[in-house]
């Protein structure tokens, strides 16, 4: 009996295992590196390129990483801002409303000023809110600024904070399987347990457990042990603004001056 319910839950284990795989490993997500600025070595390229794919699996989402010395090197049509550009070169590449991101840098913004600019789409607008967002932004200025360390090592933990926040999505029917799978499992355990207590009979009360003159209280007292301190973490922002570019495809993101 223990060997075949053994066998049971190894193949429940197994079914639960494959519900929860993020999505069809079939699906192909684009993974594209266009350093137009020259910020890179062919070496640094290759580099970041597999950071980026490792990414993409992880993630199951397009990744876009590009760099230009100005907006004006677009080969299409935008509004004019950074934020667009970015929207409009991600649509132009992987699709309209696909998962996925697209990380710009421009050496020279239409403020004159150099910026890092992340677009979301799909999911992703999701899955990477707002108060995520800056938290990269923070690592990326604060402790990767490419004046020190060179633009490698800032795209690189870019690629690494993004793939931490954006978290993968689950088929539709993931979590109601894994429910069910995990009532079944519970089921099956308590049959087996229940099976072997044939010698256990209900009891009403618990008189029969008790030694009669053992629960007589003959004195009491209060005595101050320890005091318990709660603290509340400060809240964290969950939300994550869209806006629709000028392609007419929806997208989240933001960008930051350096």
């Amino acid at each position: 009996m223990t060997k075949r319910i053994t066998a049971l839950l190894f193949a429940v284990v197994l079914l639960i295992s494959a519900a929860l795989v993020p999505a069809c490993a079939a699906d192909e997500y684009i993974v594209k590196l266009d350093d137009s600025a020259d910020l890179l070595s062919p070496s640094e390229e290759d580099n970041l390129l597999a950071t980026m794919k490792d990414v993409s699996e992880s993630c199951k989402c397009n990744v876009v990483f590009v760099t230009v010395n100005d907006l004006s090197e677009a080969t299409f049509s935008f509004n004019g801002t950074t934020a667009d550009f970015a929207d409009v070169y991600y649509e132009k590449v992987c699709g309209m409303n696909t998962d996925g991101f697209l990380f710009l840098t421009t050496l020279k913004n239409p403020s004159g000023k150099r910026e890092f600019y992340i677009s979301t789409s799909g999911k992703c607008i999701k899955g990477l809110t707002d108060g995520e967002r800056e938290e990269v932004f923070d690592d990326l200025q604060y402790k990767h600024h490419p004046d020190s360390k060179g633009y490698y090592d800032m795209f690189n933990a870019a690629a690494v904070d993004l793939k931490g926040a954006i978290t993968p999505h689950l088929k539709w029917y993931s979590l109601p399987l894994a429910i069910v799978i995990g009532f079944v499992i519970a089921l099956i355990i308590m049959l087996s347990l229940k099976k072997k207590l044939k010698s256990v009979a209900f009891e009403h009360g618990a008189k029969n457990y008790v030694r009669p003159g053992s629960m007589n209280v003959t004195a009491s007292r209060d005595t101050y042990l320890y005091s318990t301190v709660s603290r509340t973490a400060k809240p964290k922002d969950t939300g994550s603004s869209s806006h629709t570019s000028s392609g007419g495809g929806s997208h989240g993101g933001g960008g930051r001056s350096f």
